[in-house]
């Protein structure tokens, strides 16, 4: 009786790491950190970033129209608390629906696209926003303020990450 011999198999992105792990879409050798986990079994970086792009649909300009929607509303949010009494209970309190109220009014106005930077320009967007009307009037240690910014941040970003 004959034995088999095997012939040593390499990842297709890192050469020098053996491997017997395929992706179940394209069949490419991949070592574990090359390897994601889907549902139905594991698959290379590059075809599941294949899958994703069909949801990343924004125009060029949709980034510029995010970050600016995040900017100009979250600044006037933070002007408002800061002449609000008890502004800190209420950016507790109203932080999320406004930062959710926030973000959906950017995704209406670039009729729901998104790219990959589209969380990134929100948050960027908000918190620039936020502190710069801040710091115009001279409210950089107002708490209920900075915990606006920060609802409303976290709120904008967390919009954006979700999936559609």
């Amino acid at each position: 009786m004959s034995a088999m011999i095997e012939e040593a198999t390499y990842c297709a992105i890192h050469l020098d790491r053996e491997t017997g792990l395929r992706c179940i879409t394209c069949n490419r050798l991949m070592c574990p950190e090359c390897a994601v986990r889907t549902a139905v079994g594991y698959r290379c970086k590059e075809c599941v970033r294949g899958v994703q792009d069909k949801f990343y649909k924004a125009k060029p300009s949709d980034n510029a129209v995010v970050f600016g929607i995040c900017l100009v509303m979250t600044a006037i949010a933070a002007a408002v608390i800061a002449f609000l009494p008890f502004g800190l209970w209420i950016a507790l309190i109203l932080g999320l629906p406004v930062g959710g109220a926030i973000s959906e009014v950017a995704l209406r106005a670039t009729g729901r696209r998104r790219s990959r930077q589209s969380h990134i320009m929100a948050a960027a967007g908000a918190v620039i926003g936020g502190l710069g009307a801040a710091f115009v009037m001279g409210n950089l240690n107002n708490i209920g303020v900075l915990i606006l910014i920060g609802v409303v941040t976290f709120a904008v970003y967390g919009r954006y990450k979700m999936t559609l």
